[in-house]
């Protein structure tokens, strides 16, 4: 998606980075933003776009499914900042764990798994077919029932529960170089919504203390947990918030850009 995504910047970068006064709305994300593809029946773009032409602002969409953290990183990089832009920004959790070095480009050779590498684990069996897949989502489902943790020793058991100190060390570098912009900076940290999650337990989660103590005070960070916590998915396995969840967060996120 990446070719993609840089297309999209393309086509908006002259106005985007145009030398006006008028406020500029930028919603930055992937899936978790627009969904449709996904079996989503909303996004936010909808929403977003409608609460623009109210306000007068002008809005550019960077959203795309299938984009990570590094391909927002880029294009971050590449918006001349504004004292009256307004920067919506989505990071889903699994993704905590997958920005690289800013100060280093990760080769194409470095992105293999070399095949003396590659061990097969159980957990890696779990991603080898249809059926298997269906009883990791099961055993996530069970986890977090009796648990309230997902399962452990997957991606995302690694991404909330026990995500690396080196990994929280990168986030919070990028997160706080988006703390000097001067336009706001509101950032949705999206949580997988097809579980609900038990209040006293998410202070457990070290994802979720990162994000509550993160120093860059100049941003404002949500976290969906707080925002929705009703396993408002489109469907029990699909990790994508319905438009139950959308239309909630939307309005959450309204009232803090009023």
């Amino acid at each position: 998606r990446s070719q993609q995504y840089d297309k999209i910047w393309t086509n908006l970068a002259a106005n985007a980075n145009a030398e006006y006064d008028k406020t500029r709305l930028f919603l930055i994300g992937d899936s978790f933003f627009d969904a449709e593809e996904y079996g989503g029946k909303e996004s936010y773009v909808p929403y977003f776009s409608q609460l623009s032409l109210k306000k007068n602002w002008d809005f550019f969409n960077l959203s795309l499914a299938g984009t990570s953290i590094e391909n927002h990183r880029q294009i971050w990089n590449q918006i001349n900042d504004k004292p009256n832009n307004i920067y919506v920004f989505s990071i889903k959790v699994h993704d905590v764990t997958k920005l690289t070095d800013s100060s280093r480009i990760t080769t194409a050779e470095e992105k293999k798994t070399p095949t003396e590498e590659i061990q097969f684990e159980p957990i890696d069996l779990l991603r080898k077919s249809d059926v298997l897949y269906l009883l990791k989502d099961l055993l996530h489902q069970l986890f977090m029932w009796f648990n309230h943790t997902p399962l452990p020793n997957t991606h995302l058991y690694k991404s909330i529960v026990e995500p690396s100190d080196e990994d929280l060390d990168r986030l919070a570098e990028f997160l706080c170089y988006l703390e000097t912009r001067k336009g706001k900076v509101i950032i949705l940290v999206n949580y997988p919504f097809n579980f609900r999650y038990k209040e006293e337990k998410l202070e457990q989660f070290k994802i979720f203390r990162f994000f509550n103590k993160l120093p860059c005070k100049n941003i404002n960070v949500l976290q969906s947990p707080t925002l929705v916590n009703k396993k408002e998915s489109v469907d029990w396995r699909n990790v994508h918030p319905n438009s139950t969840s959308m239309r909630a967060i939307f309005n959450h996120i309204k009232e803090e850009l009023n």
